[in-house]
């Protein structure tokens, strides 16, 4: 055993003395206990083990006198196994055992709590842009609507329904029952103003079969059913899209949900544009009341207040594909009638829209629905851009959820097995 921790000259002695105490006991048990002794000597000390060392291990393991006793005592036990110093050298193992095994799972759960929290946003992230993309084909579907609407107020036939606003109404109808679908699920948990916002638009939509039975059975001006049917139901559903971007937990995600919101109050403004003059063109006589050019103009005024909003959110590229997308001949065209209408309504506002101005109700609204289509388009682009961003965003989180459980998972069964492998003394 030369060159071991038996030859130091403290467990030479520690021994000597252990081979005396044992001296009462059956030959066997004690040439047992000495090899059981010595083996966790030979392990709990290394060749280079200095004298304060060793004292302090012999002194853990107890006096040979106690081991020998506790030996004998004990009848048919292997005496070390009661000893006072090897249990406690048991309890500190299991001790440096257990701490980084608790250590690991405490921190484990934190991490995939906080992994969990963010997949939870993500996963209604996701959920918001997929219903914010059916809340904006609601809202251009009524836009036509109301805008149809308006016209066919403006003639004071109380006939049958014309079929193009037939259509536009069973677009409506089948665009809110798809906003309805995705709107299922939405509460405890989501954003407190996307809530609301949808709250109001799915109370507003309650109502729009009253307005319709409003423009068959009574005179409503067309001024009042724009008013009713933006108020009730296209104004509340920006109110989402807005309350969409505010929610998003992502900040790009969030710009690019503030972008939408101001071309969506955009658009909207064209389209009251194109109600007000198309319903003015359609009535008859074709006039443009004070009141109607009063709320032209406000229009007019919105949607420039609304396409800077847009401009300044908006990256230049962004804005360089607007410019490019809404323009063309039929844009420049419904610019320059609606000019023609006011400079006609202002200066002879008893007279006939349509003396010597060229101005005609189908043209004008071929014009500008070209105005109002190319803003759709570009709407349309940012939609998708918000479900892409939405979509990551959940991908990420996922991916990140998985991988924290699965590093936790593989630190712990380190430790167990580590911890399984481990042996206080040696057989």
């Amino acid at each position: 055993m030369s060159g071991t921790a038996l030859d130091h000259r403290l467990v030479r002695g520690y021994l000597s003395e252990l081979d005396a105490a044992l001296r009462g006991l059956p030959a066997a048990r004690a040439r047992e206990l000495r090899e059981q002794i010595t083996a966790h000597l030979d392990d709990a000390l290394g060749p280079a083990a200095g004298d304060q060392e060793v004292a302090a291990t012999l002194s853990r393991l107890g006096s040979p006198a106690d081991l020998a006793a506790e030996a004998g005592a004990a009848g048919g036990s292997p005496a070390p196994r009661s000893a006072p110093g090897i249990r406690r050298t048991r309890w500190r193992l299991a001790a440096v055992i257990a701490v980084p095994v608790v250590t690991a799972a405490t921190l484990g759960a934190l991490r995939i709590s906080g992994e969990a929290s963010s997949y939870a946003a993500a996963g209604r992230d996701q959920h918001l842009a997929r219903l914010d993309a059916a809340v904006v084909t609601l809202a251009q579907d009524l836009e036509d609507e109301r805008d149809l609407s308006a016209a066919y107020a403006a003639r004071q036939q109380k006939g049958p329904v014309p079929p193009p606003l037939v259509r536009a109404r069973a677009a409506t109808d089948a665009a809110a029952g798809s906003m309805r679908a995705d709107a299922a699920g939405v509460g405890a948990g989501y954003p407190a103003g996307a809530v609301h916002a949808l709250d109001s638009l799915l109370a507003g939509l309650s109502h729009l079969r009253v307005i319709r039975a409003a423009l068959s059975s009574s005179d409503e001006p067309p001024s009042l059913l724009i008013r009713l049917y933006t108020s009730t139901a296209i104004g509340p559903a920006h109110t989402f899209a807005a309350a969409v971007g505010a929610a998003a937990g992502d900040a790009r995600l969030q710009s690019t949900a503030t972008t939408l919101a101001a071309l969506l109050r955009a658009e909207n403004d064209q389209s009251v544009q194109r109600a007000i003059v198309y319903a003015a063109l359609s009535a008859h006589p074709p006039v443009l009341a004070p009141g109607d050019l009063s709320g032209l103009q406000q229009a007019a005024t919105d949607e420039r207040s609304d396409l800077t909003a847009f401009n300044s959110s908006a990256s230049p590229a962004e804005q360089k594909f607007f410019g490019n997308t809404v323009s063309g001949a039929a844009v420049d065209l419904a610019s320059s009638q609606e000019i023609l209408a006011e400079q006609a309504a202002t200066t002879r506002p008893s007279a006939p829209l349509t003396r010597n101005t060229g101005l005609d109700a189908a043209v004008w609204y071929r014009d500008m629905s070209t105005t109002v289509d190319d803003t759709r388009v570009v709407a349309g682009h940012f939609v998708r851009q918000i479900s892409s961003q939405a979509d990551t965003l959940k991908s990420h989180a996922t991916r990140s959820l998985l991988l924290s459980g699965a590093a936790t998972l593989i630190l712990l069964l380190v430790l167990l097995i580590s911890a399984v492998l481990a042996r206080p003394l040696r057989k």
